[in-house]
């Protein structure tokens, strides 16, 4: 893509103690870009979430997002959890809306958020124990919108709904990417559901041991997204992805 980068990751040196988590990792994202993170546990993934969110300060790098250096959360970054993380005390409107109350310009924009991720206004007023799981994670999805982010942060987002759910979350996800002209970057470990959503896949490779790297590897998915439920996905990526990611889940993690 040519426009200017929205995120800009130089991650030069990660490390939980001795242990390399991120090297040398360099990513950039520009709006209307999804970019999936895969790779098996331990390799980084979420830490690398973290960081982009502004949770995490302690590496060795820089992280801009809009073109300003990220040194805390910001608000022009939306996180979207695995589980919705719904506040049982507060009604769908005050979930979506929280920490702000729903009244007024606040509830206005609660119920426009609720229809455009295929809810009802009415929803508003519904209790979190009263949904589904798929509802809930549409509500999850408006919260992190409330801020009108520039970019989704999504850890395993649609891991705990059934596989219809799942595809309709992933078709709403897309749409609101294009939508909002945001970029998201997605952590999953469903290789498909990274081939279906993703502009570039990052393979992220633990280290093999402490004095050996971390690494990391980029792939460009250049299959028209509108083929890829009807046909599948790319079989030679696929295979590319699928093999690496095999050795990497049979390496030793450092020590």
């Amino acid at each position: 893509m040519n426009a200017p980068a929205l995120l800009d990751l130089d991650i030069r040196s990660k490390r939980y103690g001795a242990r390399p988590i991120l090297d040398a990792l360099r990513l950039t994202l520009a709006p209307g870009e999804v970019v999936a993170l895969l790779g098996p546990s331990g390799c980084g993934k979420s830490t690398l979430l973290r960081i982009a969110a502004g949770l995490d300060r302690d590496y060795t790098g820089a992280v801009s997002l809009n073109g300003e250096a990220l040194r805390a959360p910001s608000p022009l970054a939306g996180v979207i959890f695995q589980e919705p993380r719904l506040l049982p005390w507060l009604r769908v409107a005050g979930n979506v809306c929280f920490p702000d109350r729903a009244r007024g310009a606040a509830a206005a924009r609660a119920a426009a958020l609720l229809e455009e991720v295929g809810l009802h206004a009415d929803d508003g007023a519904r209790w979190p124990k009263h949904l589904s799981g798929g509802m809930a994670q549409r509500v999850a999805i408006a919260r992190g919108l409330y801020t009108q982010p520039r970019l989704l942060l999504l850890d395993e987002p649609f891991s705990a709904v059934d596989a219809m759910t799942r595809m309709r979350l992933q078709d709403l996800l897309l749409t609101l990417v294009q939508a909002h002209d945001m970029a998201a970057l997605v952590v999953t470990h469903d290789l498909d559901e990274a081939l279906y959503l993703a502009d570039r896949v990052v393979l992220l490779e633990p280290a093999k041991g402490a004095a050996t790297r971390a690494t990391s590897h980029v792939y460009a998915v250049t299959q028209p997204r509108a083929q890829r439920r009807e046909q599948g996905a790319d079989r030679a990526l696929r295979a590319r992805l699928l093999e690496r990611l095999e050795a990497s889940v049979k390496a030793p993690l450092a020590a």
